[in-house]
């Protein structure tokens, strides 16, 4: 059962020609407005909802993320019937206001960010009576402004930054990465202080301390600033973190609508099939029964069962193969992952292979299907309940492996610690026992650690939205185009110096004289 439910608050903001304002501005008390909302501790509280009920969008969590985010690393490729919507992904920005994507996935993060703006403009107004919930909300808020912020500026880079309530009327300035990042940084660093430690079980879906440093460090990494980066994963791994946070024995355990809200996330999207209402409600902004689900299965599943929006690259599946477990095995994240022709070879000790509702179909030849946030139901339905991990446990310690490295001369012990731990979490032997190298001690030098840690994220966190944000960090240069061309012929598309960052939404751009649109679009 889920933890919080979201409600919509429709706030409406009354305009009235120039003239005598105090003779024509009057309240409607017979509706919400901005004359007789954001005056009680309880409009405070239920304006806060309004920003958590964006995750429900099909721009944000519903849907189009994973496609576009996935679809653009080097581990997701769509086939998808809608050539437009395939393409995006391929780096092939032909409609720069194309709705499915680009305006949809724009749109609805500002208005996230709007409503986010909203609670923090008004709360200092209203009188709590718990100073303490006060400055959890702030926190709140504060969080959820620089997720939506992050997942902007890893997607398009140079974005308006609106820290106050917006009017139709406004043209904001736009800001370069840098300068977004610096101010994602200071909101959560904020959060920080004012966030718990810990919830308790009805709240789940609210931030706590450690997401504010999960986010803040992942801020961090793609911003260069190593040693700000450390002093976050010494709270979470080393400091007060590691009371709460630890990987769980079995790694499909993260995947699981059974086994949501572990000691390995930092946070999760709340989904629940509460509202099992029809399709086009979902995108009803004004409809407090929306619904509350995930499409993640339906826009993965293959052809003629779901959507097959995006789907898995075959590197994967030779990735994982190419050392065993200490027990001879292949690696269990192999199974958990992906659905491929070979699969049930791979693990005959497993009898739960069939996803989907169905064997494999001999027409599908290699290609490879997400089976990571798959469940058990057959036929799909259009929306599930499995809670998206959008922090995890193994993303830090990986990150922090990665940030001690960069912050050193040779790789240090710790880092060497942290890598070691995931890859003992699915009894693969430790990195110097590794018989993939035979005998290279990647351990030895900087760069032989570095580049190892890009496959082992890859292999870690795959399909989870991660590695898109990875190669950005990591950065484009024609020897690493090289390497992804390899590995995702997608990348055949790819302009170095311009597909980086997806194009701005033209009608944005020609409304707005703040606003330039992206470098050679």
């Amino acid at each position: 059962m889920k933890k919080i439910y979201y409600i919509l608050i429709a706030l409406s903001v009354l305009i009235t020609p120039s003239c005598d304002e105090s003779l024509l501005d009057i309240n409607n008390e017979n509706t919400i407005s901005s004359g007789n909302f954001w005056q009680t501790e309880q409009d405070i509280e239920d304006g806060l909802v309004a920003v958590y009920n964006m995750f429900y969008r099909q721009g944000t969590w519903t849907r189009n993320i994973y496609t576009q985010m996935q679809g653009m690393a080097d581990d997701g490729v769509s086939y998808a019937g809608w050539t437009e919507l395939q393409e995006y992904s391929k780096f092939i920005f032909t409609n720069y206001n194309f709705s499915e994507v680009n305006t949809k996935i724009w749109q609805e993060h500002y208005v996230a960010v709007f409503r986010a703006n909203q609670v923090l403009d008004h709360i200092e107004n209203v009188t709590f009576a718990d100073d303490k919930h006060k400055q959890d909300l702030i926190g709140q808020a504060k969080f959820l402004r620089a997720f939506y912020y992050f997942y902007l500026t890893v997607l398009w880079d140079n974005v308006p930054l609106i820290l106050k309530t917006s009017s139709a009327a406004d043209q904001p300035e736009q800001k370069t990465a840098d300068k977004l990042f610096s101010q994602i940084e200071e909101d959560l660093k904020d959060a920080v202080l004012k966030l718990p430690s810990t919830r308790d079980a009805n709240e789940y879906g609210r931030p706590t301390k450690g997401a504010a440093y999960g986010l803040l460090a992942k801020t961090y990494m793609q911003h260069h600033k190593w040693p700000e980066a450390i002093a976050c994963f010494e709270w979470l791994i080393d400091g007060e973190g590691k009371n709460y946070y630890d990987l769980t024995a079995d790694y499909g355990d993260n995947f699981r609508n059974t086994t949501e809200n572990n000691k390995e996330s930092l946070y999760e999207i709340q989904f629940s099939l509460m509202n099992r209402v029809g399709f086009d409600q979902t995108d009803n902004y004004q409809d407090p029964n929306a619904q509350l689900g995930t499409q993640i299965e339906m826009n993965q599943a293959p052809a003629g069962i779901g959507w097959n929006n995006i789907e898995a690259c075959r590197w994967m599946v030779d990735y994982y193969k190419r050392e065993k477990t200490t027990d001879g095995k292949n690696d269990i994240r192999l199974f958990y992952n992906l659905w491929y022709n070979d699969a049930a070879n791979d693990f005959p000790e497993r009898t739960d292979h069939l996803i989907y509702g169905g064997a494999w179909n001999s027409d599908w030849g290699n290609r490879v299907f997400i089976k990571k946030y798959s469940t058990d139901a057959s036929p799909i339905y259009y929306w599930n309940d499995n809670n998206f991990r959008v922090l995890r446990y193994s993303d830090m310690l990986l990150l922090y492996a990665e940030a001690l490295n960069e912050n050193s001369a040779t790789p240090p012990a710790k880092a060497i610690e942290c890598l070691n731990r995931v890859r003992q979490r699915v009894k693969l032997p430790t990195i110097q026992k590794s018989t993939y190298y035979n005998g290279t001690q990647i351990t030895a030098n900087k760069e032989t650690f570095r580049e190892h840690l890009k496959i082992e994220r890859g292999l870690e966190l795959t399909l989870e939205c991660v590695r898109w944000i990875d190669l950005k960090r990591w950065g484009f240069d024609q020897q690493k185009l090289n390497e992804l061309k390899n590995r995702d012929a997608d990348f055949n598309n790819f302009i170095l110096g311009k597909s980086h960052c997806m194009p701005i939404p033209q009608i944005d751009v020609d409304n707005n004289p703040n606003l330039k649109q992206n470098e050679n679009y």
